[in-house]
């Protein structure tokens, strides 16, 4: 309980009163003093004695939503007193949006009142939603008495996606099951994998004679289902690649350029966000195995995407620029055997990090680099390997770039 802005003018009043008084001889001034004296007193045990016992609920609707749909926040207020509230102002943070001020009538004992305001959803991340702050002041505005019930939710914005084209077959994609296959682009519904020794109830028209003859013991050949794609997403958080030359974002007054990581401050580390979520919402729709590496040291393994698609979006939705990120270190655990396709979301690689990413990704049937910010001023380029390459460095759908590389380009054209 405290005094509000009026209660400490009235306070800071009485001794000036008395003073007054005192030095004017005006008994007026002294009997203004002792009613301003006795206003406050009552203001606060009246506050003392109304403090109500309440009880909170909040439900987010949804608690995952996307980038700009619209998000409820519903509280709801129960009397669990023994008589009627005064008026409640409540004080909900919004965290990085401000705060919500709402006001709820008198609650009746038992009663529920419930309130709701819409949260700000276009700005990516994992938002705070909560603590609530509950005042009380009494009729004069004077004393109030404020409550913080802890009933924090974290809302979770999810990147924006766009629905792209697939991306053909890789040499090296791997079958749902069993060893590394045979690089193929067939659609038969069993394909030749590899050499096993026989079980018992194996069919004995798989029998491969030839390789028996020479091992002394039965050998048949195992056959898988039909290919399993895999696809390797690697998003560059570095500080430096999210906000260095060629960066469209305008930093605030209070911004210092290179070091703001709040989501949704850097346009193109947005882009890179948003082609990285829209890539895992692609191996989802094509049933792909997914990896997503992060060059912040993260790093899925590969995974069933349509199964982990959500667990996924929410990583990304949490991703921010980090100064610490290393790419020759996401590079590196990459691993010695890559297999189908590798795609690269990053602003931008500057000419001497393009060729140790093309040094450590050789090894991938196919190579996408995905540019979302513009290169450096006077740079040149000699890109002669077969990488793919997508520009998206504007505003524009991500799907209009995606489709103008990948519909008409094999792996040794360059598109832009």
């Amino acid at each position: 309980m405290r005094p509000t802005r009026a209660g400490v003018a009235v306070a800071a009043t009485i001794p000036l009163l008395v003073a007054g008084a005192w030095l004017l001889g005006q008994p007026e001034l002294a009997a203004a003093a002792a009613a301003a004296a006795a206003v406050l007193v009552v203001a606060a045990v009246t506050v003392r004695s109304r403090r109500p016992t309440l009880e909170l609920g909040r439900t987010l609707h949804p608690a995952r939503v996307a980038l700009g749909e619209p998000c409820e926040v519903h509280l709801s207020i129960r009397n669990a007193g023994r008589r009627r509230t005064p008026v409640l102002a409540l004080d909900d943070d919004a965290g990085v949006f401000g705060r919500a001020r709402l006001g709820i009538a008198p609650v009746p004992v038992g009663a529920t009142r419930d309130a709701s305001y819409s949260f700000p959803t276009h700005r990516r991340g994992l938002h705070p939603v909560g603590p609530l702050t509950v005042d009380v002041e009494d009729a004069f505005g004077l004393v109030r008495s404020r409550r913080v019930m802890d009933d924090a939710r974290t809302l979770i914005v999810l990147p924006r996606t766009w629905t792209l084209p697939s991306l053909p077959h890789a040499p090296g994609d791997e079958p749902e099951h069993g060893t590394r296959a045979l690089s193929s682009t067939s659609t038969v519904d069993e394909e030749f994998a590899s050499l096993r020794p026989y079980s018992v109830g194996d069919d004995i028209r798989r029998i491969h004679w030839r390789t028996t003859a020479r091992v002394g013991e039965p050998v048949v050949r195992q056959y898988d289902q039909p290919w399993q794609r895999r696809s390797t997403i690697l998003l560059d958080v570095r500080t430096l690649a999210a906000t260095g030359p060629g960066n469209d974002s305008t930093p605030g007054k209070d911004s210092t350029p290179g070091n703001d990581s709040t989501p949704g401050s850097d346009p193109a580390f947005e882009r890179a966000v948003s082609a990285a979520a829209s890539l895992v919402v692609l191996a989802a729709t094509d049933r792909e195995m997914v990896r997503l590496v992060l060059t912040d040291g993260s790093d899925s393994g590969f995974v069933p995407a349509a199964e982990s698609v959500e667990e996924l979006l929410d990583r990304l939705a949490a991703t921010r620029p980090d100064p610490r990120a290393l790419l020759a270190g996401a590079l590196a655990g990459l691993g010695a055997r890559p297999s189908g396709r590798l795609v690269t979301c990053t602003r931008h690689l500057e000419p001497g990090e393009r060729r140790g990413w093309a040094r450590h990704t050789v090894g991938y049937g196919m190579r996408v680099l995905l540019s979302t910010g513009m290169p450096s001023p006077g740079e040149t380029s000699d890109r002669t390997d077969s990488t793919l390459e997508v520009t998206w460095v504007d505003d524009g759908p991500l799907d209009r770039a995606w489709t103008a590389a990948v519909a008409p380009a094999t792996p040794r054209e360059r598109v832009r």
